[in-house]
């Protein structure tokens, strides 16, 4: 017997992956579950490329988008409406054909879509001149109204919960991060709340699905905030590590957390309102640096139904990728093994194990053990035990 006392990871039986992206870099990211597709903006090559749920790519949307950057679905995902700065107009795209279908023309450089209150929201501006503006998509002509904030120093960044009418918007790389909340429920935006303790050099931004809270990815500090909407104080935090500059929140509240680190784990996947992460990944090296691949600013998106977290990332040659995360949920467990060195043939044999994990195991749940032999090449189940507490006694037959 060559078994001997080991320790091993466990981890769950999904493979992830990963493939090439024909990007320069990543504006934003959205998943389409209608149609099992992930929208990447590309604004330095102008145009928003399409990948499947593999990640691979199966389109490319580049008729004349400069500064595309970004990207918004719609309640049911039959369309795309992404935020191009060089053309001053949003693009709107049927996600069943991926094609263009129309254009609005709105303010200068619009950085950042959102649905709120039956209205498509923008963040545009230059420098000095940062606003906000709405398109009515249920006027016939499509009323673009603009300067309904005109506080910010640049085009600012807006996120708000699906069918809510609380907008959110921060101000991306200022220090200290100004943060804002609006009701737009009756067609304009007026402001709720405001803070400037959302750290510095703001990276992302996601309002829970229930519409209480946002939760910040700053530079600093060093953990996701958390600040209600209601009146933007501090609700919690998520703890991560030095540069947060992503966050994404799927449709039951998992967090997914993400930072700008070359030796740390990249991502941090919570359950709703815990302090410790259930899961973490640490992205491989695929460049020649000594650290590894970089996650994008804004780079995470879930699918809606928590299957899957993609990742947009880059290596130091800037080659990006996008990384298929399957079961994000599915925390890690690690399983030690305590047996003789050696035994002999034909007599008993006592093999003693520990599964331990993050994630509390319900009460009751199996563990199967399969032995494996001459006698059992394909391997044999053991009986299961319950409660994950493992004692196996056995006949060696090799």
């Amino acid at each position: 017997v060559l078994f001997s006392s080991a320790a091993l990871a466990v981890t769950p039986a999904f493979a992830d992956s990963t493939q090439i992206l024909p990007v320069r870099t990543s504006g934003d990211i959205v998943v389409d579950a209608a149609h099992q597709q992930v929208f990447i903006s590309d604004p330095l090559n102008g145009k928003i490329v399409v990948t499947d749920y593999a990640g691979r790519v199966v389109k490319q949307l580049t008729t004349n988008l400069s500064g595309v950057t970004g990207l918004e679905l719609s309640a049911d995902s039959g369309t795309l409406y992404a935020a191009v700065q060089d053309l001053d107009a949003i693009a709107v795209i049927d996600t069943a054909t991926d094609t263009e279908t129309t254009r609005y023309e709105v303010g200068d450089k619009p950085l950042s879509v959102a649905l709120a209150g039956g209205k498509l929201w923008f963040g545009y501006g230059g420098a000095a001149a940062g606003n906000i503006g709405s398109v009515d998509l249920a006027a016939d002509d499509h009323t673009v109204t603009l300067g309904q904030d005109n506080g910010w120093y640049a085009a600012p960044l807006l996120d708000a919960a699906p069918g809510s009418s609380t907008l959110v918007a921060g101000a991306i790389g200022q220090s200290p991060v100004e943060l804002a909340s609006y009701d737009v429920s009756s067609g304009t935006a007026t402001k709720v709340a405001s803070t400037r303790e959302a750290g510095s050099n703001l990276g992302d931004l996601q309002v829970t699905p229930d519409g209480k809270d946002v939760v910040v990815a700053s530079g600093a500090p060093y953990y996701q905030q958390v600040f209600r909407t209601s009146d933007l104080n501090e609700d919690g935090k998520y703890v991560t590590d030095a540069y947060p500059n992503s966050v994404a929140i799927a449709p039951n509240g998992t967090v997914a957390a993400g930072i700008d680190g070359s030796y740390e784990p990249d991502v941090y996947v919570f359950k709703p309102g815990t302090g410790e992460a259930v899961r973490t990944y640490d992205f491989p090296n695929t460049g020649t640096s000594s650290g590894s691949d970089l996650l994008a600013r804004g780079g995470l998106a879930w699918a809606p139904d928590g299957s899957r977290l993609f990742a947009v990332t880059s290596n130091n040659e800037g080659v990006f990728s996008l990384r298929v995360l399957n079961a994000p949920t599915k925390a890690v467990s690690a399983v030690t093994v305590d047996a003789p060195a050696t035994a002999t043939r034909a007599k008993q044999l006592t093999v003693k194990g520990k599964v331990t994990s993050k994630t509390a195991v319900p009460a009751g749940t199996k563990l199967t053990v399969t032995r494996t032999d001459l006698e059992s090449p394909k391997g044999k189940a053991l009986a299961a035990k319950g409660d994950f507490m493992l004692a196996l006694r056995g006949l060696i037959d090799t």
